[in-house]
């Protein structure tokens, strides 16, 4: 089978088309042909290394978290699927030493990180999905526990999980303030947000208050005004750690990132309110639901471009350069 490998870290230029041999799966694992993945920045944050200190892979690597593809062969333990089902799905790819994602034609997956690719969607725009609405889905539910009538900021809200974001706190009934470019702002209210907030000429800080939630996927820099955002008890979802630029070891890594962490919690507690890190899991009940919630016309993915299978570098450099509407997919196979 044809997969986009890579035998080192760094640009865009280690990502080849090469041929490998199809994985072989177990007792739980679902064999899928995938038609279409998604990057996502952890893709070509891990493809360069960033996290290397906390995780240093053994090469070649196979990147990717996203997928959406038809079942080819299940496990003997396998229940929920059977040969021919549209599925899609996020992939841990982390193996021993090694990364196996969802950047190939076939790929072996949990039964347990799939869900039925809803049917309103094609493999491109299914694709979009997983990881990102997952994030948002776990964020806003889960870790925030935001409920209908409650207000919610979300910052980066034309990014991917931002996208997912606004439209599913207005689902579940929630006021929504949300932040982007000059040239985003009629995108944000198309997306359902009551309040759109240009970062790039006001502070966010003396547009929204009181809120009870903040989904924060721009990182370290805008928790201190989150944090005055919120009201009493209310909850900052941090979803991206505050990772040191440079570190000489694992240690020191590490040291870093939990220091950051805890000074952070600290100064939440002290004005009354919470910070915690999202773990987002791949987990295809949680994937299911957000289905229902497509195949009823509230949520919809958006998409900045397609590319071809050939084309990942391309992809990963429009990517990297940011400011990227929804998400950016590539085909997979013919």
């Amino acid at each position: 089978m044809k997969a986009i490998l890579s035998h080192s870290y760094g640009g865009p230029e280690v990502l080849r088309l090469e041929d490998v041999p199809v994985p072989k799966i177990g007792p739980n694992g679902v064999l899928v042909r995938v038609r279409a993945v998604s990057v996502n920045p952890i893709d070509w944050k891990l493809r360069q290394g960033h996290l290397r200190l906390l995780r240093n892979f053994v090469f070649p690597v196979i990147w990717g978290a996203d997928c959406s593809g038809e079942v080819v062969e299940v496990g003997g333990a396998v229940t929920l699927f059977k040969p021919g089902d549209e599925v899609y799905g996020f992939k841990d790819g982390s193996v021993g030493k090694t990364y196996r994602g969802t950047y190939a034609e076939f790929i072996a997956v949990p039964e347990k990180s799939l869900a039925k690719k809803p049917a309103n969607l094609s493999h491109e725009q299914a694709a979009a999905v997983p990881l990102a609405a997952l994030t948002a889905w776990q964020g806003l539910l889960k870790q925030g526990r935001l409920e209908a009538g409650q207000r919610v900021l979300i910052h980066a809200g034309a990014g991917g999980v931002g996208v997912f974001a606004i439209q599913i706190a207005k689902a579940f009934g929630a006021f929504v303030g949300a932040t982007a470019g000059s040239h985003n702002q009629q995108f944000l209210r198309e997306l359902g947000a009551d309040l759109a907030i240009d970062y790039e000429r006001e502070r966010f800080g003396e547009r929204i208050a009181g809120c009870h939630v903040v989904l924060d996927g721009v990182g370290r820099s805008v928790w201190r005004e989150s944090l005055k955002a919120l009201k009493p008890g209310g909850r900052l979802v941090a979803l991206v750690a505050p990772i040191p630029q440079k570190s000489e070891s694992r240690l020191g890594f590490l040291a870093v990132v939990a220091g950051r962490l805890l000074a952070a919690k600290v100064s939440a507690r002290l004005r009354g309110r919470s910070l915690a890190m999202l773990r987002v899991k791949p987990r295809g009940g949680d994937l299911e639901k957000i289905s229902a919630f497509i195949e009823a016309g509230k949520i919809r993915p958006v998409i900045e471009k397609i590319f071809s299978m050939d084309q990942m570098q391309e992809a990963h450099r429009l990517s990297e350069a940011g400011h990227v509407r929804g998400k950016i997919v590539v085909r997979i196979g013919d």
